[in-house]
């Protein structure tokens, strides 16, 4: 269960960064600044990877590899994004 949250944690905190509209003009203003960055955290893979580091620190490790974690939370992050894009097409807003 603690697996399950870790990854429902990873996910929602990736989607308020990359592509919520709260985080609209701090993505702006580092994408201002630097492309390479604004890109990253519009990128929901990359995002994931550095909010899995940041919860395998701060909150709890499923692999206790923090690399790993990272890995796992990218995956996870991107493959909800993917199935909530996916259903949006499908079945609309």
């Amino acid at each position: 269960m603690d697996f399950l949250h870790w990854v429902l944690a990873s996910f929602g905190i990736t989607t308020i960064i990359s592509v919520s509209k709260i985080f609209k003009p701090i993505r702006e203003f580092v994408e201002a600044k630097s492309k390479f960055l604004g890109g990253l955290l519009s990128c929901s893979m990359c995002t994931g990877f550095w909010v899995g580091v940041f919860l395998s620190l701060a909150y709890y490790s499923p692999t206790g590899n923090i690399f790993f974690d990272a890995c796992v939370a990218s995956a996870c992050c991107w493959l909800l994004y993917c199935a909530t894009w996916f259903t949006t097409l499908r079945f609309g807003a």
